[in-house]
């Protein structure tokens, strides 16, 4: 291959190729030396400037090439400037003083670490790992305040923007923090340290782009320190309960009839309606027809349980088929009256929180929107804590929750 060749491949700004050497052990070592004689002097930026010849040879390791490790040999060359004296070496753009990686290098570390880790990136390059944490590190720090404005800007020129709001444990049952998601354009917004009320309300100072977003609708479970602070700096969103969380109301009934009943059974009807229960909790419309035939066992060991089931049941045809907020709001109306008439406690239980939040509830049907792709960020941010990287570092925490939430973004 022609040295001028191996140039192009490099594609690196101000150098040429002048040696190529295949060593031993997958490794390839290329010299190279710079395209111009002399740089301008970096204090005065004058051109008198004198070469006073090499101070010995730097080995910076670059991208690999054909899966190849690749070390370049870059010159160390001494200059000086006549008109301010200022002694200073030859300033490469593709690397940083005293770097042994080249630029691209580190972009390439940098990449490799979302979804995995860093002791994982350092074995699979041969680095070791503090330097791997330390460019992470950087790329963190230049990368996500970016990345976050550019998320925050393209949801502000959306139309009718969707917010997702949720929390998401640290040490469950103890800290939590708020996720702030765009669902139409599938970004994370924010992290907002807490979940009470006056921990959302303290940060909205500290990002104050983001409460100037005009959103159409925000979709939260029914959590009311969530509603208090959406009805504050959102006014004019509507606000939407998410159905997979009001869905979750009506399951518990169907499970408290189930282990009610349980009691007053055979121990053969009292193991079926325990082995089964998962038949119970599925969707009618998904069930095989060797569910089919178990759940018609089932429904016959109670009437309540029967009552109870297809009024779930009739809940997720209502959030299915309504096509209109108005016949949303009768049909819904009717929904709860049924349950009412079936006077099963576990129902009236759930009834109390259906007509406490009967609007918000409603509201699905002027927006179609679910926390569904909101659950499964949560998802991948504990996988992240799982790993256990910069989780004690708050700073280093968010940065890797919004740079792997919103890598897709980056990319494109």
């Amino acid at each position: 291959m022609q040295l001028q060749d191996i140039t192009n491949i490099l594609n690196l700004q101000g150098i040429i190729v002048t040696n190529f050497i295949y060593g031993f052990e997958n490794r390839i070592c290329i010299e190279v030396e710079p395209i111009e004689y002399t740089q301008l002097c970096p204090c005065c930026k004058s051109v008198n400037i004198i070469r006073r010849g090499s101070a010995g040879i730097r080995r910076v390791k670059h991208l690999p090439i054909f899966q190849n490790e690749v070390i370049l040999k870059v010159p160390k060359i001494r200059m000086s400037c006549n008109d301010c004296n200022t002694c200073f070496s030859w300033q490469y753009s593709f690397i940083d003083g005293k770097s042994r990686y080249t630029n691209e290098f580190k972009e390439f570390i940098a990449t490799k670490i979302p979804g995995a880790t860093v002791i994982h990136c350092a074995k699979t390059l041969k680095i070791p790992y503090s330097t791997v944490e330390r460019i992470y590190k950087n790329y963190i720090d230049y990368v996500v305040p970016q990345l976050q404005e550019q998320v925050i800007l393209e949801s502000s020129n959306t139309n009718k923007l969707v917010l997702g709001m949720d929390d998401f444990a640290i040490r469950k049952g103890h800290t939590y923090n708020t996720g702030i998601h765009d669902l139409r354009n599938g970004t994370l917004l924010e992290i907002i340290p807490g979940r009470k009320l006056e921990e959302l309300r303290s940060h909205k100072n500290v990002n104050t782009k983001l409460f100037e977003l005009q959103p159409f609708a925000i979709v939260m479970d029914l959590a009311p320190y969530y509603h208090t602070f959406a009805r504050e700096v959102y006014p004019d969103a509507i606000r939407i309960a998410d159905r997979f969380h009001v869905n979750g109301y009506a399951m518990e009934a169907l499970r408290g009839v189930r282990k009610r009943i349980s009691s007053d059974l055979t121990p053969a009807a009292r193991t079926l309606l325990k082995r089964n229960k998962s038949v119970l909790e599925k969707r009618n419309e998904y069930l095989t027809l060797k569910e089919i035939d178990i759940l018609k066992q089932l429904l016959s060991l109670s009437s309540d349980l029967k009552a109870v089931y297809e009024w779930k049941e009739q809940l997720i045809v209502w959030y299915d088929c309504c096509s209109s907020i108005i016949q949303a709001e009768n049909l819904f109306d009717k929904w709860c009256k049924q349950g009412h008439s079936l006077n099963i406690p576990e129902i009236e239980r759930a009834l109390i929180t259906f007509e406490n939040w009967k609007q918000e509830i409603i509201n699905y049907h002027n927006c179609r929107y679910t926390n569904a792709a909101v659950e499964g960020r949560n998802g991948k941010i504990k996988a992240i804590q799982r790993r256990h990287y910069f989780t004690r570092n708050k700073h280093y925490y968010k940065g890797r929750i919004l740079l792997e939430c919103n890598n897709h973004f980056l990319t494109a």
